[in-house]
């Protein structure tokens, strides 16, 4: 997946059109155009299109998350109740709140297995 694939899928995950990501990032909607045909590989704008598309700069550019943040969530809030739970995961971006249930579930399943 490249960063084109990425911000496709974020522009659909919020409901976007190229328009509304240009107005949120700042940028015309001709460069959002250009990214998401692969005419233009990158922007000096990447962290307000981060900010546009509402997902961490490191992931929309390298499709890459930080999962110390994430491991942090739920290691150290394993007291929590499930409404709790879920509120400390809304503060979470999209990807990554995804990433943590596959996680999570790839963790049970392994763990039911032995």
């Amino acid at each position: 997946m490249n960063m084109s694939d990425r911000m496709k899928q974020r522009m659909s995950e919020l409901g976007l059109t190229q328009e509304g990501v240009a107005l949120r990032a700042g940028l015309s909607q001709g460069m959002i155009y250009k990214l998401l045909s692969g005419k233009a590989k990158g922007t000096s704008k990447l962290v307000q299109l981060a900010q546009a598309l509402e997902c961490e700069v490191e992931w929309l550019a390298t499709g890459a998350y930080e999962t110390r943040e994430i491991r942090e969530v739920y290691s150290s809030n394993t007291r929590l109740t499930v409404s709790e739970l879920k509120e400390q995961l809304s503060l979470l971006p999209h990807n990554m709140k995804k990433a943590l249930v596959l996680e999570l579930l790839d963790s049970l399943i392994n763990d039911h297995n032995k």
